[in-house]
């Protein structure tokens, strides 16, 4: 699934590289959950075209957690039981699911 441009052009950006930076050395790197080595910068409040200018949303330390692929992967339910598909294939209530 591609991400909207406004999105893409975020998590290329100079700040968020900055922020996500600081994020990984203010937890020693370990994922938040589980204690593993921590590789993805998640955002609790899901980050939307609608509210990737909002810094408070979209950079602030207290809306992002440092998490391991796997906890990562938990968080959004991917390669789960509980993700859903349509007779096409298609996922069914994808804004759950990413």
């Amino acid at each position: 699934m591609k991400k909207p441009k406004p999105l893409h052009n975020f998590y290329k950006s100079e700040i968020w590289m900055e922020t996500r930076e600081l994020k990984i050395r203010s937890v020693n790197g370990r994922c938040e959950r589980c204690g593993g080595i921590g590789q993805e910068v998640h955002h609790k409040e899901r980050l939307t075209v609608d509210n990737v200018k909002d810094v408070s949303v979209s950079l602030s330390l207290d809306n992002l957690e440092l998490l391991c692929r796997d906890c990562h992967n938990k968080e959004h339910k991917r390669f789960s039981s509980e993700t859903q598909f349509d007779e096409e294939g298609n996922l069914v209530n994808p804004e759950k699911h990413f």
